[in-house]
């Protein structure tokens, strides 16, 4: 079961308690240190852990009962071993991606193509509207929640939204042609002869 099922809440408890986890993490980090909500968190799972485990001490050995299920049984067979494939494999396509993002940022910057530097200027114009509105915090918390309603809502009402953003896709696809036939195209430089 991947992080897929997870958001589109196939398994509702295991989707809570990871929605319902990360969320108040979350909100905790909001009013508190980082490094509190880490040491606090973690002293909260330990305990847990050494309750379920004199509690199952005491079942066995004072009441003679058998414990049904061990939920600490699932979480001993998880492998937490990350491959060293995996990571370089992440290490290659992080750096990939970083210097893909590090280039278009220069071109955007030095105006190669005019149409592309005023749409990342409205996107940043726009990104200072958005900053005095959100703290960051604030933003990672509407993005989680969105995570795990957004495709869900989706799902359940495709036949209504399809039609609407092919509508939306439509205009904006004539507006910006209406943009881009306004904006004198940039002559590209005479490719060079050998």
């Amino acid at each position: 079961m991947g992080f897929e099922s997870t958001y589109l809440w196939e398994d509702p408890i295991q989707s809570g308690v990871i929605f319902g986890s990360v969320f108040a993490s979350l909100i905790s980090i909001c009013y508190y240190s980082l490094i509190s909500v880490c040491a606090y968190g973690s002293l909260t799972a330990l305990l847990a852990v050494l309750s379920l485990k004199v509690y199952t001490y005491v079942m066995v050995t004072f009441l003679k009962k058998e414990v049904p299920c061990n939920p600490l049984s699932k979480v001993a067979e998880l492998n937490l071993e990350i491959p060293e494939e995996k990571i370089s494999s992440i290490a290659n396509n992080a750096s990939t991606k970083l210097n893909a993002t590090l280039l278009e940022l220069r071109r955007l910057f030095l105006v190669e193509n005019m149409l592309d530097s005023i749409k990342f200027g409205l996107s940043l114009w726009v990104l200072t509207y958005i900053g005095s509105w959100f703290n960051a915090m604030t933003l990672v918390l509407i993005s989680w929640a969105g995570l795990f309603t957004i495709p869900k809502v989706y799902i359940l009402n495709k036949a209504q939204i399809d039609p609407v953003m092919d509508k939306v896709k439509a205009q904006y696809d004539e507006i910006s042609g209406k943009v881009f036939a306004m904006i004198p195209h940039q002559a590209k430089p005479a490719e060079k002869t050998e």
